[in-house]
């Protein structure tokens, strides 16, 4: 019987016990969240910056272009050409002439891969500084609205109006960035 009573006895400490280790281990409440809503998918088609980006590798891609069918038709020249000598070249000739034109397609090609590569990363790297630019107004702009938390408008079914402090951020960064040099380095077909 008192065997039985000390464990009654402990079994209620433990249980007493148990909410009163939970309680201490339970965190501050969180507080209520004000959410503040962003297009960004607008804004980095909007804004002065990414059109900006835009432009400049728009016309970047038209002058490589241009170069480039200037080399495609040097090559497409320089293989008729080499096709009408044929009967006068002797076959070693022949060969080393075609062996040279082969060369200078694996050349253009390779330049041409190359090209697209820099021309892709200054995108992602100009893009990338717009949306550091971007970031940076955005939590201004929804600290001073009291906002803990933004959602991408993309990511919320529904919303009312006034959480969407958009066209706020868009000029914000418009004013911020108007513009953005995009560096691409300069090279030429060789």
């Amino acid at each position: 019987m008192r065997s039985t009573q000390t464990l009654g006895l402990l079994l209620l400490s433990a249980v007493l016990a148990v909410p009163m280790a939970r309680a201490a281990d339970v965190p501050a409440k969180l507080p209520s969240p004000v959410i503040a809503i962003v297009d960004v998918q607008r804004i980095l088609q909007e804004s002065l910056a990414a059109k900006s980006v835009q432009k400049q590798l728009e016309a970047q891609r038209s002058k490589f272009q241009n170069e480039i069918e200037g080399e495609e038709n040097g090559l497409r020249q320089a293989e008729q050409d080499l096709s009408k000598q044929r009967d006068q070249l002797t076959a070693q000739a022949y060969s080393d002439k075609e062996q040279q034109l082969r060369q200078r397609f694996s050349t253009v090609e390779t330049h041409v891969s190359a090209r697209r590569k820099v021309l892709d990363q200054s995108f992602t790297d100009s893009m990338n500084t717009v949306r550091s630019a971007l970031l940076e107004v955005v939590d201004k702009t929804a600290r001073e609205h009291g906002a803990n938390i933004v959602i991408v408008k993309q990511q919320a079914l529904w919303t009312d109006q006034p959480l969407d402090i958009t066209d706020e951020v868009l000029k914000r960064l418009d004013q911020k960035m108007p513009k953005i040099d995009v560096a691409t380095p300069a090279t030429t077909l060789e």
